[in-house]
């Protein structure tokens, strides 16, 4: 499994060589592409090869495209990554309706503990007025506990002030940070086999993410804090971020594991398989929030 974050931010031309990414710029440097987990192309003036795009789809590096406000505009996903693909989105497609609003629960449940712990972990007043409304949340959250719950988090972590949507730099931090992890979401749900298009809650028929962005809740509070941690500026800098990308090392807490953001989303995906298989929302796995710390590997 890869574990290094490449980010091109510089015009370059990307090429294969003997299974290594050559990025040519003022001078070569080479890579082992095994070593790779993500690669992030921010300049418009980067070529790279077909071999190459081949290569990194056959070993699942996520590939991360921005547009020239250097915000992720699209995410390669390697294509029929799953051995038995058509069993699995069989069994996707069938699942109960009962049983996606429990799944359902089980996340907005752990993303509104995660916020509460955001919070905690920040210092600001409210945390465990956030953590009580987890308790309120039913089966498919029908009263949309979720939102509430969002409103109360965003205004104790960014201020009365904060406006969800605003054009300024904590909100294109914020965007920037949930497109990547969303990005990798969206990788593993492809390389299990699922539709990412059919969503447990998220249904929009214009939106083929549907269940990369149900998935995505519960690691929403990962980038928040990060957010809340920066000192940003006017403008969003690359330094900003290369801190955002960072993220999918960080470490979070898992079936009783530290693993890094990376690790967990498949750990996550992987356990919605098992639960898919056996009909049980129980055997969902999903992670929780942790002081920001890059993972150490032994």
């Amino acid at each position: 499994m890869g574990w290094r974050t490449v980010v091109i931010s510089d015009p370059a031309r990307l090429r294969l060589e003997n299974d290594q990414l050559v990025v040519m710029q003022d001078q070569a440097v080479a890579l082992p592409v095994e070593d790779i987990a993500v690669l992030v192309l921010e300049s418009q003036e980067v070529l790279l090869s077909a071999a190459l795009l081949n290569r990194l789809a056959e070993k699942d590096v996520m590939l991360l495209v921005c547009d020239g406000r250097h915000l992720p505009c699209m995410a390669g996903v390697p294509f029929a990554g799953h051995s038995r693909m058509a069993g699995v989105q069989r069994m996707q497609l069938e699942t109960s309706v009962p049983f996606r609003k429990r799944c359902w629960q089980a996340i907005v449940q752990r993303k509104i503990a995660n916020q509460a712990a955001c919070l905690e972990i920040l210092g600001r007043p409210g945390a465990d007025v956030v953590a009580r409304m987890a308790t309120r949340v039913g089966s498919g959250d029908p009263t949309n506990v979720e939102s509430s719950a969002a409103r109360e988090h965003f205004r104790r972590a960014f201020g009365e002030a904060f406006v969800r949507g605003a054009e300024d730099s904590v909100n294109s931090a914020l965007n920037y940070g949930y497109a990547v992890v969303r990005a990798a979401v969206a990788r593993a749900l492809a390389f299990h086999g699922f539709l990412p298009a059919h969503g447990i809650h998220h249904h929009s028929e214009l939106n083929q993410f549907n269940l990369a962005d149900d998935f995505l809740e519960p690691l929403r509070p990962v980038v928040d804090l990060c957010v809340a941690q920066m000192p940003l500026g006017q403008e969003l800098e690359k330094a900003d971020r290369e801190r955002l990308v960072g993220l999918l090392h960080c470490d979070v807490l898992i079936d009783g594991n530290r693993q890094q953001v990376l690790r967990a989303v498949e750990i996550m995906v992987g356990s919605f398989l098992a639960a898919c298989r056996e009909k049980s929302p129980k055997l969902l796995k999903l992670p929780e929030l942790l002081p920001l710390k890059k993972h150490a590997y032994e």
